[in-house]
This record gives C-alpha cells, structure tokens and sequence, in this order.
C-alpha cells in the first residue's frame, strides 16, 4: 500500500520485483551492474503488476528485442531515497508507485545506456505509450531522448536521458 506522496510517503506490505525474468533485468544504476540490489526494488503490488505487464506485452510485439532493464522502485518499506542512498539519488520513490525503467540500447547491450545517442529511440517510444496506456499518472523523459507524449503525461526532466521513470497514480 502507497502512503503520502511520492516525494514524502512510504510503503507497507511492499512486493519485491524479482531480480530478472524472461523479458527483463535488473540494474543497479549506484553500481553499474546487473542486478540491482534487492533492497532497491519494492513497490506496491499494483507496480509490479504494471511493469510486468507492459514489459510482457512489449517482449510480445518486439520478440527480437532485448530484455528490458528495470531500475530502482522504492525501498521495502518506502521513505527517504535520496543521495545516503548512491548517487543524486531519488527526489521521489518514497511510496511504491514509481520506478525507473531503461531505454533499449541500439547494441542490444543489457546495461543503462551512456547517453542517449545510444537509444533505440522506436522501442524506446513504445515503452513509453505502453506505460501511458496502462494508466501512468506521468512518465518523466530525458531532454536528449526526443521522446514525447500527451501533455502533463510525457514530461521532460534532466537526469532521465539514461531512463524513463513511471509513476503510477494513487488508489
């Protein structure tokens, strides 16, 4: 269960994502390897059955594609994600409704990519209407990406050229 906001709440009775299934992975973007660390990938049951639906039906419609990196979601019990916790760290990520998802890179590399130059920009647009279409309350993209959306959904942030973070709303 998500409680307070996103930038200011916490999570109870969390569910972990597990560490890697068949159409995706996890990396650690503190440590820059694969898989993220456990404590980093909680969310509430609603998260995780949004991103492992989307995920799914996007391995569907792309077969030939890589595995789907997932980053952070929020820690199992929610709360302060900021910098104690490796890099810039997290403004938000307190409540299990948001998560950090990777662009797919043009190598095919499972691995956040360097820049955006490294984007497959067409998959990586389908991530995101996927994530628009099964309810985000806003999907948060990179200034280099040159990915877009409806407005107040598809909003563009600095510090998100590596990946897309989905936020959920509330309930």
């Amino acid at each position: 269960m998500a409680v307070g906001r996103p930038d200011a709440g916490r999570l109870i009775r969390g569910v972990m994502l597990p560490s890697q299934g068949s159409h995706f992975f996890t990396w650690d973007p503190v440590l820059s390897r694969a898989p993220d660390r456990w404590w980093r990938r909680f969310g509430t049951a609603r998260l995780i059955r949004t991103l492992l639906s989307v995920i799914d039906a996007y391995a569907a419609a792309h077969p030939g594609a890589p595995r789907v990196g997932v980053g952070d979601l929020s820690r199992p019990r929610g709360g302060d994600f900021g910098p104690a916790y490796g890099g810039i760290g997290h403004a938000s990520h307190q409540n299990g409704l948001d998560a950090d998802v990777y662009y797919p890179r043009l190598d095919r590399r499972e691995r956040s990519p360097a820049t955006a130059a490294q984007i497959n920009r067409r998959l990586a647009q389908d991530l995101v209407d996927r994530f628009v279409a099964a309810g985000a309350q806003v999907v948060f993209v990179g200034p280099a990406t040159a990915l877009h959306g409806p407005p107040g959904v598809v909003q563009v942030l600095t510090h998100h050229d590596k990946h897309l973070h989905v936020r959920l709303p509330p309930g």
